[in-house]
């Protein structure tokens, strides 16, 4: 009984020796980037979502803030008046009340104030978010604003 010559790979040539390590760590370090790249746009993205939730109620309170005013000379009209220092105090207030300012790094309220109108609230609220991993290349933060608008509306 005959036997099939055993093929062998030839050597391999002088110089490639550990070439596909240099490819492999090349690879990981790809992934790890990647993974990296996206755990800091996932902590920024929620981190942003949770703010503007926070400048959501702020709208809301400070909507709530309305004066009444009456119609001049005689007229019988009455309407609800937004006032920008009512609103600042209002969102001020509620950012305190639920430890906003705590939860956040470097929040700030950046604008906070009532249309021309005096019906709709508008809030601008800004923080930093710390990123895990890529928080060594931006130690500073990355700096995040949302905004939110609540109006006031007088119905019968």
């Amino acid at each position: 009984m005959k036997h099939a010559p055993v093929r062998s790979d030839p050597p391999a040539a002088a110089g490639e020796e550990g070439r596909i390590m240099i490819l492999a760590a090349g690879y990981v370090s790809i992934a790890l980037l990647a993974v990296s790249g996206t755990l800091a746009a996932t902590a920024v993205t929620t981190e942003a979502r949770r703010l503007l939730s926070v400048a959501d109620g702020a709208a809301t309170a400070a909507a709530d803030r309305y004066t009444v005013a009456q119609g001049q000379n005689g007229d019988v009209s009455v309407g609800l008046v937004l006032t920008d220092a009512a609103v600042r105090a209002a969102a001020l207030e509620y950012a305190r009340d639920t430890g906003a300012t705590a939860r956040f790094d470097g929040f700030a309220v950046l604008s906070a104030g009532a249309d021309p109108g005096g019906t709709t609230a508008h809030i601008r609220l800004g923080a930093t978010v710390h990123p895990p991993i890529v928080g060594w290349f931006v130690p500073a933060g990355i700096p995040i604003s949302v905004e939110s608008n609540a109006r006031t509306i007088l119905t019968r």
